[in-house]
């Protein structure tokens, strides 16, 4: 069987998901080919690869592309069995009867890949297996969660980094070293997914620390690599045996700075030591809500902010550089409480922030309260994957809206220069969106991104080669007209 995996680029970091899928396809004995629709018509690449099965991987807000896509096969070949699996199709799997696909792949898809493939390859229909749901069987149960880690092949980079040449060149390159996250912050679908896989493992496994090593150098003996991105949802729970072979393993055989993501509630003087020792730069910890009780009742994130502000400065004392997330525009607040997560930021003293409109998922918490309210009705196609992109709340008057889309731009630059924070809050929040505040935001992060939170090596021309494609991507998301034109269109052919 020939495998083509669909998927559009977003930014300069690999999607994992795929990359395992495919592995597991290559062990069967089939052929995975990649189409990456900044690069190439979807319709195109299935005329020159003629595969059996087109498969996308897809979080809401890219959905719409695929849709898209999909559309378009299935009209020009309509017996492309055609499949999407992913964080969308795993929580609307009812959404598959207004799409094109023939099916749809929920949670963890190692085993029902396979199990699709060798139904397709001896003629047999996929309806009843576990994992996937079809317009005839629409509903599925799931299989158990995948144990032990280490038993699933190593991601399969060359479908990735060969077909994309500057994904493949970036020395940024991301990894996992885990699955599953025990927490219950109201707008993710941590809860969703314990509630889909309840009796059927366990849900936060992780990757031995040999498995880890060797996924690394495998690709930095095929591409180039400076820093490495640990995409796990919590790198460090503990300082455990695990964190400390680690650490003693990652410096001695990979010897490259990384960059992980974990909780404040739960960093330590302890952890902090061996990530560093092991060869840490950057830790990412994300505030959210710089009012504690916001924080705490509605995203169910319950730490302090003296846990955050300690755990930050840890970070500095070992000199780990840091970088946070915080959600602006979050229903029955205020601006104000907006400002909140820009005072604390800097209180932190953290080296990069984004600021994030809130975008409610239905079926998390959060989403659903919101719904509720009556403050959102839920559009798939029109979500955006950035969220800087004005708030798709209609509980906010204009100026709010205008308010929390300047903050979302400008708090980075006050972040990343401080002396201008009063210039940003007292004056310049309070202006219409301008291309001169996306600049100055790319501006900010270049520097903060070249000279603290990655090592990438390049030089300052190829950065801002790098900076001014997303800067043009950011003209659509930033102007309110050209945005909400851009994102009809996008709607308009997702509907066609």
């Amino acid at each position: 069987m020939r495998v083509l995996f669909v998927f559009k680029s977003e930014n300069f970091i690999a999607p994992l998901g795929p990359a395992v899928i495919s592995a597991m396809a290559r062990k069967e004995g089939h052929e995975t080919f990649l189409c990456e629709l900044n690069r190439s018509d979807p319709v195109d690449s299935v005329a020159e690869v003629r595969p059996d099965v087109v498969a996308y991987s897809s979080s809401t807000g890219e959905a719409k592309h695929y849709l898209r896509a999909n559309n378009r096969i299935k009209q020009e070949f309509p017996d492309v069995f055609t499949i999407m699996g992913g964080p969308h199709p795993t929580f609307y799997p009812g959404d598959l009867i207004h799409t094109t696909l023939d099916a749809i792949c929920m949670g963890e898809g190692e085993g029902a890949i396979v199990d699709v493939l060798r139904a397709l390859d001896s003629g047999r229909e996929v309806d009843g297996i576990p994992n996937i749901v079809t317009r005839n069987h629409d509903s599925s149960t799931v299989r158990n969660l995948v144990e032990d880690l280490d038993s699933l092949p190593f991601p399969d980079y060359d479908l990735l980094y060969s077909a994309t040449p500057m994904m493949g060149q970036s020395l940024l390159k991301s990894f996992i070293t885990s699955r599953g996250c025990p927490y219950r912050c109201s707008y993710c679908f941590n809860t969703r997914w314990r509630e889909i896989y309840k009796g059927k493992g366990k849900v936060v496994r992780r990757h031995s620390v040999d498995h880890v090593v060797e996924d690394i150098q495998r690709v930095m003996a095929k591409w180039p690599l400076s820093t490495v991105k640990f995409y796990d949802d919590v790198f460090a729970f503990r300082a455990d045996e695990w964190l400390e072979e680690f650490s003693r393993k990652y410096r001695r055989r990979i010897g490259l700075p990384f960059f992980a993501l974990t909780r404040c509630d739960l960093l330590t003087e302890d952890i902090v030591k061996l990530m560093k020792e092991a060869g840490c730069r950057t830790i990412s910890m994300s505030i959210e809500a710089g009012n504690q009780q916001i924080r705490e009742s509605l995203l169910n994130r319950r730490m302090t902010n003296e846990q955050i502000v300690d755990s930050h400065r840890l970070c500095e004392k070992y000199g780990i550089y840091t970088f946070t997330n915080c959600i602006i525009g979050l229903p029955g607040t205020t601006f104000a409480n907006d400002l909140e997560s820009l005072n604390l930021s800097l209180q932190c003293r953290v080296d990069w922030a984004e600021f994030l409109q809130f975008h409610p998922y239905p079926g998390t918490e959060l989403g659903d309260k919101t719904i509720a309210m009556g403050a959102y009705s839920p559009e798939y196609e029109r979500m955006h994957t950035s969220y800087q992109f004005e708030t798709p709340l209609t509980c906010f008057t204009a100026k709010e809206r205008n308010l929390q889309r300047n903050l979302a731009v400008l708090g980075p630059v006050a972040v990343v220069f401080p002396w201008t924070r009063h210039l940003i809050t007292r004056l310049l929040l309070r202006l219409p969106m301008n291309i001169g505040f996306t600049l100055s935001y790319h501006v900010a992060k270049m520097y903060a991104f070249r000279r603290k939170i990655y090592v990438t090596k390049t030089t300052f021309s190829e950065s801002l080669k790098i900076y001014a494609r997303s800067l043009r991507q950011d003209v659509f998301r930033h102007s309110p007209e050209k945005g909400r034109e851009f994102a009809q269109r996008e709607a308009d052919a997702v509907r066609s």
